[in-house]
């Protein structure tokens, strides 16, 4: 284990090796940055546009997953079987872990864009999310959410109260 190095190859890709034999190279992880907050109506069939500039990234499809808060979080697919992969290494404790990977998991489905740049958002998603109508999209970094918003109006009356002069931020 201790013999195994990892270097940028001249193409810009990882490579590794092992007692100085290379191993596979990966070509680097394309990243990915959603920024930004959006209002946008969900129709009667729970239709949601998803912002313009958010529609590249995902046309390989998403999960889509109750959050934390009273929100729906959204991620490319690759993105949130990493992100199963964070999680299920993030605690040791066996019964723990399957609560979490039950409680993300059992409660994510699988969804696609259509033609027009919408995603169907399911009934027990908007019911979970308080979403009548309406919805605010908010672009959190590898990932996007949806909030209703009054919901979303409550959660920035509560962040607005933090100070985040105690934290060391990198900027």
């Amino acid at each position: 284990m201790g013999d195994y190095t990892e270097c940028v190859g001249q193409s810009g890709e990882m490579c590794g090796s092992v007692k100085g034999i290379p191993t596979i190279c990966h070509p680097p992880a394309e990243v990915v940055v959603f920024l930004g907050e959006f209002q946008y109506k969900i129709d009667a069939k729970g239709r949601l546009a998803v912002p313009a500039r958010f529609r590249p990234q995902i046309e390989g499809g998403v999960a889509l997953s109750r959050g934390v808060e009273q929100c729906l979080y959204v991620y490319q697919l690759d993105a949130w079987e990493q992100k199963g992969s964070e999680l299920a290494a993030s605690n040791p404790n066996p019964k723990i872990r399957r609560m979490l990977m039950h409680r993300f998991f059992s409660t994510s489905d699988a969804c696609e864009m259509d033609g027009q740049g919408r995603i169907i958002i399911p009934a027990k998603f908007r019911q979970y999310a308080g979403l009548n109508g309406e919805a605010v999209v908010v672009g959190v970094h590898d990932h996007f959410e949806i909030w209703s918003p009054t919901e979303w109006d409550r959660y920035n009356d509560e962040m607005e109260q933090e100070d985040l002069t105690i934290l060391q931020l990198p900027f």
